[in-house]
């Protein structure tokens, strides 16, 4: 009897001793984060920012792989595909909360086929238009578009994007015509910014602050309800006679619904501890991200909230589906 204790508690003891070898080690190979924008976008530097800390914690090779297209919507549905149970998602909220609501709706259902893991941060948009574009104030960018219906253009990432969605509303908001231009590529959408091809655009901070600071364009609002602690002179949308106005974008980390609930629990750690390290915090603070890094089930019930609440904002901006 006392070996067969003996026995069970040796047994026991390997089960909860640190030095005991993993029965179901994760990740057994690299990591592949999908960011479903392009290079230089919010979601992408995010994304890149998070990758080494991330391979530093799981001794795995971490590679963050843009699959842009249809605001985000092609990305997200690799993601949704992969069945190698190495796969994560960083995301915008475009693809997972507003384009449900819009024609085509997505070959997935956010709510089915993803595991929330964590909302990273949420994201002010800022109006930026070309330093040569005449206009210094949203009342004059508002009377330019007044004036010539249709010739005030704003640049955007894709439909349902919160860019186009600021856009949209400003026009519905302020009665003017604003015409949509849509870019899969960032990096052509900010060149035609700055050189006033497109008259302006709801750029994030990551995108903006930095070209800000520059010099190389001019910002005439921002699209939260408070201003930004990095903007603190430009005035929001909504304090510029349009109250109620709000475009802000968030950013999280998703996985395939296939993913073990023990997996997700280990991203979801180390993902928040990322976020924790004050090198990491600086750099998304300093590029216009309000941190956030939220449980699986806080974030779950955001997007049960937001599809419903973004459904609402697309109705009263007058966005059309597609």
């Amino acid at each position: 009897m006392r070996r067969l204790l003996l026995a069970a508690g040796l047994g026991l003891m390997a089960l909860v001793s640190p030095w005991a070898p993993a029965a179901h080690a994760w990740p057994e190979r690299p990591v592949t984060i999908i960011a479903p924008f392009g290079p230089g976008t919010s979601v992408d530097i995010a994304a890149r920012l998070l990758a080494p800390k991330l391979q530093a914690a799981w001794g795995q090779p971490v590679v963050v792989t843009n699959v842009p297209g249809s605001a985000g919507i092609i990305g997200v549905d690799r993601a949704v595909r992969a069945t190698d149970g190495h796969t994560i998602l960083l995301s915008a909220d475009a693809a997972i909360v507003v384009r449900i609501s819009m024609a085509p709706r997505p070959p997935y259902d956010p709510r089915r086929d993803l595991a929330p893991i964590s909302l990273l941060g949420r994201t002010t948009n800022i109006l930026v238009v070309a330093n040569s574009f005449p206009a210094t104030t949203l009342a004059e960018l508002v009377a330019a578009a007044r004036a010539r219906p249709g010739s005030v253009t704003f640049g955007h990432a894709g439909n349902g994007t919160s860019q186009h969605i600021g856009g949209e509303m400003l026009a519905q908001m302020a009665g003017v015509e604003l015409t949509g231009v849509a870019y899969n590529d960032p990096a052509s959408q900010i060149q035609d910014v700055l050189t006033g091809r497109v008259t302006m655009s709801f750029q994030s901070g990551v995108v903006a602050l930095p070209r800000l600071r520059d010099n190389a364009w001019r910002a005439l609002a921002v699209s939260a309800p408070q201003r930004m602690a990095a903007l603190p002179h430009v005035p929001t949308v909504a304090e510029q006679g349009y109250p109620g106005f709000d475009a802000v974008a968030w950013l999280g980390i998703l996985a395939p619904a296939s993913m073990p609930a023990a997996h997700v629990a280990r991203v979801h750690r180390d993902v928040v501890a990322a976020l924790a390290e004050p090198e990491i915090r600086a750099r998304l603070t300093d590029l216009g991200v309000d941190i956030v890094g939220s449980t699986p089930d806080e974030f779950r019930a955001l997007i049960e909230r937001e599809i419903p609440r973004m459904a609402g904002v697309l109705s009263r901006a007058g966005i059309r589906p597609e």
